[in-house]
């Protein structure tokens, strides 16, 4: 039919379509059939609203279209029930859908065709959202549904008068007396899915009856029950509490029966589960009632039982055993899993359940203790190689009535689970270790593939927890813990000169040293782990001697792990691993493919994969081990690379590439500085294969770029004194030559660039680099910097830096190359890019040494003069007064500094004035202005009405810059600043406040007895007196001053100042710095503080502690690590609130700067973070406001520092926290204030990345509170700050919403489904695991969607 004619239909074009129905040619009714479908989608919702005969014609013509005899009409009717049923009217539906109910097909063989059309018009209907009253029209349509459909799913006669037929003759769709299908159970589960909430507890009930029903039935078919099974689990969420009573006692009173059928059992066991992880929270009250049903099947007495059986020649139930056992150890998972808390009391039975089932094998047994004795000879160990040759012959063993592989897997999930849920508490306890690991790994000879992939998943899964939050050990060096009172080291270095740094930010590890492992505890996991190392190395081993590859995969990924964990471990069992690595690198990998049959990761596991694990294992290992280890391998390993790299696969022709590169920095100084002449013939091997990937026009992308980099890498290995006799000369210039073409290249230029960075960066020899080579290379990235891409101008800007100040270089650059480079810099200074601003600067810094009357130009002191007029700070600041230090040190700082004061008070004081300071000391003084110039300019601005405060600031900022860097040779004195201080902090008093701090920091004894003394008056100028002391301090820990003589004296003056509430933030701040500079006197002394009667002191010794965190070093961690604890938990124990609050935000701080002093007590720090966390009602209090009451939350400010600090531990600590009662913090913070609901929501968006398994769990309740926040509609007249907030709150849920939905892959549910019913089950299943939050998902689309339009939109352009 024309297009035209379906969009302009009538019901003239749908009766013509009707009449060929009828007709006996199965093309024309397809057809016919076809268009009627594209016209029901295409036209309006109130298409046949009104028109009653002929909604009720198509209705019945398609319906008899279901018993069609061609099996593609049958199919596309199908199709057309859920738009058709969208679009009739509300008093055709009740008799379609009775009719759809009693559709018996005759002419086909497939019964499934009446359920599945039902199944989608029920999901076409209008639905019910959670939370949200339902309109008319959604309460009509489920009059309909539980008028017309719930009877007939129960069986019961319905109040519609559509079927004529008799009592007598009626047949529910879940009939008593008759065989349930998978497709009858499914028009259940729509039901209930689509219209749980507004179902009433009877009809609940009776459909809770009608599936238990089914499930009691021994003729029941195996699926059906299954899918009673998820259709029971998806009725959980809307029973009452007394139906769950009933329901859970009848399970409990089955089951208590004195000889329950296996069948039955299973049964029931199989429902616990489930309901577990449908109504977890619900369901974990009801566990110690239910627990030991599951725990029972699992005894040693029923196993002995069974096994005893067995022996005596009768297995009639050794399948029903099984399979009791497989459901048991499947509803254990799910406990485990969704009801961690209330299992806890049960750990010691569930380990000894999985690992009693873990090797139930009866027929083949095993003496385990016999085969792992660790006092084995030489002859025993090749009789086990023999007995593993054997061991895989028999991988193909086969026997269809054995199904015990399955129990077998299933106890290994489930104790992968528990690692997973309850790894934190077990492994300081030592429990997984003890009990768990040592029986795994026995296990790693299992028969049956998939069992021994999943154990070795397990192990694996221990490993990777082990080295979660690993605490770096700080060395208590006595000597140096001694010397911490008079050495004051300096610990943040200015950028006075030139900065150069050799290592490039984006290579990762340099390699520079040879890596050595770490000093394990005498005590805890990773001691625990380096026991057992010996019994999985030789387990392990193996196994890589084997066949399969999903194994052996496996294997390297285990191995991989561990060296990852231990920092290397492996140097003792490098001759049992290396020999199996080598073969698999060389491509001897055996079969083709896998073998395992049930375990996903097997599936995907080939000799390509297989391959790139063991080249990752071998970088791995070259990362993390002394390259003398592997140097009788070397050759061996480095061939094997080799052809790896010319394979014709790119992603493992790439992976080698990175391995070549690991290999380069393991053979080449400074880590093999004294055997690197052996290593020379692999060396050469590495650099001509990486050269002809490099420059190679065929190869992958990818492949290209790794070689640069690794490229790069071996020539910046080689350029030091002691590297570069290993590549010739002739090589070197090769290398060099190839890495400046690929520059020029659009796909390459990026890598090239890293990998010349990396070069110059190395290149410390003079002469390695040719002059040309420099000067081109210099050029090339100097039009690098007109490129758009970001990642290329920064890189192009570091490795400039890195070239022009590299020693290589020195002298090297030209005077025209140099204007060139200038005039290219020039741009990126003009735009002040924040990221690339201080190298540029630091790249002219060096050329005004080289050249300066080159570079200082007229227009290049007036791009560097507009720079003052914007924002600088940090270290683009530092490298602008490095600059302007080399540029008055080059006797060119006169018209530098007219041009600094013609900006003036156009910039920021404090920048101009740093900046005008030290050019005016670098250049001695030898530019037309004086001291008393600018002590002039501040006198004459000070006497205008209204005084110039402007001028003032920054004539104040360039004395106090000039008194600091000359000292008493400026001969400024202290009343210059002190006249400029006013009774209110104004702007020119804060100015002349640190001004005078400053210059006082360059003259102690002129400056300091005079602020001390000032200080000691009490007056409305303390603060900003406190201010200099602050920038006092401040300086002198930078410079390494020396305030002893004074110390005492500033320690109780701040104390006495702090009792103002103004002063006290900024006394904190200098006691803190006071505590760094001498901390064996002044932190046992805070110590001291914390617990002093005065809630003043108290909170002032808090916050210095919170302050000296960021600013210290690893010298004064030694003293720190032994009290930080203790003052932590002090505070966090004090009874005032507001110190507790303060005593969590120097939580949050430790957390971020020092987490390795205070992983190692969070167990005994989080419980009272999360106590504060929990909103107490007794602070909170109404207050009358006018005519209005409001409640105000005395304790709202106490729970946003303790979700700070629990979001700070989340991002540091993660692994350290007990994730069960981290997420009932959360959850309960989505329902707090906006303030605490935005940080929830951000800790929700990197959980679902950092633990996507509890995450996934918690999505229910998580819908709840979103709907919730959703929902919330303002008050008339709301304010324009409400609204504002209101629509943030919901961006941000929405925006959360959107990433949960694409990490958890929720799907919205599809109607268009044909026969078969896959899609179905496939949305049922997930709407079983968590219903509550795929309604929440339909509701949000359908009400939000311009909203979510509008946030992919954004979220495109932020990827984009």
């Amino acid at each position: 039919m024309a297009s035209s004619s379906l969009n302009n239909a009538d019901a003239r074009t749908v009766t013509a379509l009707l009449s060929k129905l009828s007709d006996p040619d199965p093309d024309f009714r397809f057809m016919s059939l076809n268009d009627l479908h594209q016209l029901l989608i295409k036209q309006k919702a109130d298409f046949l609203a009104h028109d009653y005969n002929t909604s009720s014609r198509v209705v019945d013509n398609v319906i008899k279209t279901l018993d069609d005899q061609n099996g593609e009409v049958q199919n596309l009717a199908v199709k057309c029930i859920g738009p058709l049923v969208a679009k009739i009217p509300i008093s055709v539906l009740a008799p379609t859908l009775d009719k759809l109910s009693l559709v018996e097909v005759k002419n086909s063989v497939d019964n499934s065709i009446p359920a599945l059309a039902l199944r989608n018009a029920i999901s076409s209907l209008q639905k019910p959202v959670r939370g949200v009253a339902p309109s008319r029209e959604v309460m009509e349509t489920y009059s309909v549904i539980s008028r017309v459909l719930i009877p007939r799913i129960l069986g019961f006669p319905t109040s519609s008068g559509a079927s004529k037929q008799s009592a007598g003759e009626f047949r529910g769709i879940l009939d008593k007396d008759r065989d349930p299908s998978v497709e009858s159970v499914d028009v259940l589960i729509e039901v209930v899915r689509c219209f749980g909430p507004l179902l009433q507890p009877l009809e609940v009930e009776k459909l809770q009856d009608v599936v238990v029903h089914v499930l009691g039935r021994e003729a029941t078919p195996s699926p059906v029950k299954k899918r009673a099974v998820v259709a029971l689990a998806i009725l959980a969420p809307y029973l009452t509490d007394s139906i769950l009573d009933g329901l859970i006692t009848k399970i409990q009173t089955a089951l208590k029966e004195s000889n329950p059928t296996p069948v039955m059992r299973r049964l029931y066991i199989s429902i616990m589960g489930s309901l577990s992880r449908s109504i977890p929270y619900k369901f974990g009250s009801y566990l110690p009632r239910l627990i030991e049903f599951v725990l029972s099947p699992l005894s040693q007495e029923e196993l002995q039982s069974q096994l005893d059986a067995i022996s005596e020649g009768d297995d009639r139930l050794h399948l029903e055993f099984n399979e009791v056992r497989e459901a048991a150890l499947v509803a254990m998972e799910s406990f485990l899993a969704s009801c961690g808390l209330q299992m806890r009391d049960y750990t010691d039975k569930v380990i000894g359940a999985c690992l009693r089932y873990l090797k139930y094998d009866p027929n083949y047994a095993v003496d385990e203790d016999e085969e792992m004795d660790e006092d084995e000879d030489a002859d025993e160990d090749d009789e086990d190689d023999e007995v593993d040759d054997e061991f895989e012959d028999d991988t193909g063993f086969d026997d269809d009535d054995d199904a015990s592989w399955k129990v077998r897997r299933c106890a290994a999930k489930a104790l992968y689970t528990l690692i997973s849920t309850r790894s934190i508490d077990l492994l300081e306890k030592g429990t997984l270790y003890r009990e768990i690991a040592s029986p795994l790994v026995k296990r790693f000879d299992e028969r049956e593939e998939s069992v021994r992939l999943e154990i070795i998943s397990t192990v694996a899964l221990l490993i990777r927890k082990t080295g979660e939050g690993v605490i770096q050990s700080i060395s208590a060096d006595d000597e140096l813990l001694n010397s911490l009172g008079e050495n004051r080291k300096r610990r943040r270095q200015s950028s006075g000169g030139v900065a150069y740094t050799n290592k490039a930010p984006y290579l990762g590890a340099t390699g520079l040293t040879s890596p050595t492992r770490e000093s394990v505890p005498p005590t805890g996991p990773r001691a625990d782990l380096q026991k057992l190392t010996p019994q999985i190395v030789k387990s392990g081993t193996k196994l890589l001697k084997g066949k399969q590859i999903a194994t052996k995969q496996a294997i390297v990924k285990l191995l991989d792990d561990l060296i990852a964990v231990q920092n290397g471990g492996l140097a003792q069992y490098f001759d049992q691993v290396m020999q199996p690595i080598i073969d698999v690198t060389k491509g001897m990998t055996g079969n083709t493919g896998s073998t395992s049959m049930a375990l996903s990761a097997a599936s995907s596991a080939t000799a390509t994969t297989l391959r790139i694990a063991v080249l990752h294992f071998t970088s791995n290992i070259a990362k993390t081990h002394s390259s003398s280890l592997f140097q009788r391998y070397l050759e061996n390993i480095v061939d094997g690379v080799v052809s790896a790299v010319r394979d014709r696969l790119y992603k493992i022709s790439s992976e080698a590439i990175r391995t070549a590169e690991e290999l380069v920095k393991a053979i080449t100084p400074p880590r093999a500085r004294l055997t690197t002449q052996k290593y020379k013939p692999e060396l050469t091997k590495l650099y001509e294969i990486i050269v002809d990937r490099a420059s190679s026009v065929d190869a992958d992308t990818e492949v290209r770029q790794k070689a640069i980099q690794a490229l790069g890498t071996l020539v910046s290995r080689t350029s030091s004194p002691d590297g570069i006799a290993l590549i010739p000369s002739d090589k070197r210039q090769v290398a060099l030559k190839l890495l400046l073409d690929r520059a020029r290249n659009e796909t390459t230029r990026l890598y090239a660039v890293r990998a010349i960075d990396n070069v110059a960066a190395h290149s410390v020899t003079p002469g390695s680099l040719e002059p040309a080579w420099i000067q081109q290379v210099a050029l090339e990235l100097c039009g690098q910097l007109r490129k758009s891409n970001r990642a290329l101008r920064g890189a192009s800007v570091q490795a400039l830096q890195h070239l022009i100040l590299c020693p290589a270089a020195k002298g090297q650059i030209q005077a025209d190359t140099a204007n060139d480079v200038v005039a290219a810099i020039l741009p990126v200074i003009a735009t002040n890019d924040s990221y690339l601003l201080g190298p540029a600067l630091l790249v002219v810094a060096q050329l005004d040494l080289e050249h300066p009357r080159t570079v200082l130009s007229p227009a290049f002191i007036e791009h560097i003069c507009e720079l003052l007029k914007k924002n600088i700070t940090g270290l683009a600041l530092e490298s602008l007064v490095t600059l302007v230090t080399n540029v008055g040190q080059s006797g060119m700082g006169k018209p530098f500094m007219d041009g600094v004061l013609r900006i003036g008070v156009a910039g920021d004081p404090t920048v101009v004035g740093k900046v005008a300071g030290a050019l005016f000391v670098a250049s001695s003084g030898e530019i037309g202005v004086t001291v008393k110039s600018f002590v002039d300019e501040l006198n004459q601005s000070s006497k205008l009405s209204p005084p110039d405060t402007a001028r003032q600031s920054l004539a104040l900022a360039i004395l106090g810059e000039i008194g600091l860097r000359l000292g008493e040779k400026s001969r400024l004195q202290p009343s210059i600043f002190l006249e400029q201080f006013h009774d209110e902090p104004d702007k020119v008093s804060v100015s002349a406040a640190v001004a005078l701090g400053r210059a006082g920091a360059g003259n102690l004894p002129v400056f300091l007895p005079i602020i001390l003394g000032a200080i000691k008056k009490q007056g409305n100028q303390q603060y900003l007196l406190l201010q200099s002391i602050r920038e006092v301090l401040h300086q002198a820990i930078t410079s390494s001053t020396d305030i002893s003589s004074y110390e005492n004296e500033i320690w109780q003056l701040l104390f006495s100042a702090s009792q103002f509430d103004d002063n006290r933030a900024i006394c904190a701040e200098c006691i803190g710095r006071l505590a760094i500079m001498e901390p064996k006197t002044y932190i046992p002394k805070l110590q001291e503080l914390l617990k002093d009667r005065s809630p003043v002191f108290r909170g002032v010794a808090v916050q210095a502690l919170r302050y000296m965190l960021p600013d210290t070093d690893d010298s004064f961690d030694l003293m720190l690590k032994t009290v930080l604890f203790d003052m932590l938990l002090t505070v966090l124990k004090d009874d005032d609130m507001e110190i507790r609050r303060l005593g969590m935000t120097a939580l949050n701080s430790a957390a971020h700067n020092k987490p390795d002093l205070i992983l190692p007590h969070l167990g005994e720090l989080i419980p009272y973070v999360i106590k504060e966390s929990v909103v107490k009602k007794e602070l909170i209090r109404e207050v009358q406001m006018g005519p209005f009451k409001h409640l105000v939350d005395d304790g709202l400010e106490v729970r946003k520092s303790a979700y700070e600090t629990l979001y700070a531990l989340m991002e540091t600590a993660f692994s350290r926290v007990s994730s069960l009662e981290f997420y009932d913090r959360i959850i309960a913070g989505l329902n707090d204030e906006n303030d605490i609901r935005s940080l929830c929501n951000l800790m929700l968006s990197k959980l679902i990345v950092i633990d996507p398994e509890e995450t996934t769990r918690r999505l229910d309740t998580v819908a709840e509170c979103y709907r919730k926040t959703l929902s919330t509609k303002l008050r008339d007249g709301a304010v324009k700050q409400e609204v504002e907030k209101q629509e943030e709150a919901i961006k941000s849920v929405l925006r959360v919403t959107l990433l949960l939905v694409e990490k958890t892959k929720t799907a919205l549910p599809t109607t268009n489904t044909g026969v078969g019913g896959a899609l179905a089950q496939g949305q049922a299943q997930q709407s079983t695991q968590n219903p509550v939050w795929q309604q929440y998902w339909e509701w949000v689309n359908k009400d939000f969607e311009r909203q979510l339009k509008a946030l992919r939109e954004e979220n495109r352009e932020i990827a984009g």
